[in-house]
């Protein structure tokens, strides 16, 4: 309860003004593409905004567009009257749109010559200037002699002002043909560059999400449908998002894949440098150091250079000194013994004798 008290204490003239005109929709029972025409005419300060402009085209696909033109006369030749019909346009005039008629007046306008700068050429352009063509009187002279009875600002004049420059606006692009052809390019050029303006915006913001890996897009809409610029087509504008978000899924599909494939490259680097780390040979590792270490003792010749098998415990150089030694001649220098006797020649013979036999078996014994 305290919630609602809040909520109503904080509703406003718009508010009410609003929940008033949706119940008028919901008993009347008016078509969809006269509520959006309804909404862009209403007495609020502000619009029509491009927003309720583009609503009010878009039901070109639903209904055709003479009738659209047809209705937004009857509301304008409706606020523009002075005697009202019934009870109802009495009450409408004098107590809920008092002070305000003027600006319903001044919208019936701006929707009149947004339908003739924004529609397509051919049938869409033929239906809304024959119409308009066959109520020129009600703009000639209804509209070009409406007097503001009473303003809320008190600026009867200045709206009088504004209101027949408005019509005198679309009473040119009406008559005059080349006109009208001048003033379509130049609102299609002023379109282009507006929509240019704003992809370039929306460009530079989709990139700033992407290099902060967040891709959302909010569109600021009541309904959900985006503010379009002024006199762009609804079916134009849908294609041009539709590409606009392929155009950002790719880019954000394109970058995926390279922080993908970037940390593969990155994990098949490190395995190949820890493969390489374990395959390469340890040089450290190559060298024996044992190897001038012999716990035995022995060397490559130690086998020919140990004693001979019979005990004798010669080595081969010595053998050979001690055959040079025997079998070399005496020293005739060296004086012999005047003692020797014959049993002594006989003792010294005998003894030579078993020193070559000696010598020969130890010889043999090598061999």
């Amino acid at each position: 309860m305290d919630s609602l008290s809040k909520k109503i204490q904080n509703l406003g003239i718009h508010d009410i003004r609003n929940a008033a005109r949706f119940a008028q929709n919901m008993i009347v029972q008016y078509e969809p593409y006269q509520i959006d025409i309804r909404r862009a005419t209403n007495t609020d300060s502000w619009g029509p905004t491009p927003k309720h402009l583009a609503k009010v085209l878009r039901n070109r696909y639903q209904v055709p567009l003479y009738l659209m033109t047809e209705y937004t006369l009857k509301r304008l030749v409706d606020h523009v009257a002075t005697r009202p019909k019934n009870l109802y346009e009495k009450a409408r005039k004098d107590y809920v749109n008092y002070g305000s008629e003027w600006r319903v007046v001044l919208k019936c306008l701006v929707v009149l010559e947004f339908l003739l700068l924004n529609v397509a050429d051919g049938d869409e352009l033929n239906q809304v200037r024959s119409c308009l063509v066959t109520h020129k009187h009600l703009l000639s002279r209804e509209v070009m002699g409406y007097r503001v009875g009473m303003s809320n600002d008190g600026k009867m004049e200045v709206h009088e002002r504004g209101i027949r420059k408005k019509c005198e606006q679309v009473l040119q692009l009406i008559e005059d043909s080349q006109y009208l052809k001048r003033e379509r390019q130049r609102n299609a050029r002023n379109n282009l560059k507006m929509r240019q303006q704003g992809e370039s915006s929306l460009y530079n913001a989709n990139a700033l999400d992407s290099s902060e890996s967040s891709a959302t897009d909010t569109f600021d809409d009541d309904e959900g449908d985006e503010e379009l610029p002024e006199g762009v087509p609804q079916q134009q504008q849908q294609r041009r998002r539709s590409h606009i978000e392929e155009q950002r899924r790719q880019r954000r599909e394109i970058l995926r894949e390279r922080i993908k494939n970037t940390e593969l490259e990155r994990k098949k680097q490190q395995e190949r440098s820890k493969e390489q780390e374990e395959q390469e040979p340890d040089l450290l590792d190559m060298i024996d150091f044992n190897a001038g270490n012999n716990d035995s003792g022995d060397d490559d010749f130690g086998d020919f250079q140990g004693g001979d098998p019979t005990g004798a415990g010669l080595s081969l150089g010595d053998t050979i000194d001690l055959i040079d030694w025997i079998t070399a001649p005496s020293d005739p220098s060296t004086p012999k013994s005047s003692t020797d006797g014959p049993a002594d020649k006989k003792e010294s013979s005998k003894k030579d004798k078993d020193a070559f036999a000696d010598l020969f078996s130890f010889s043999k014994s090598l061999i």
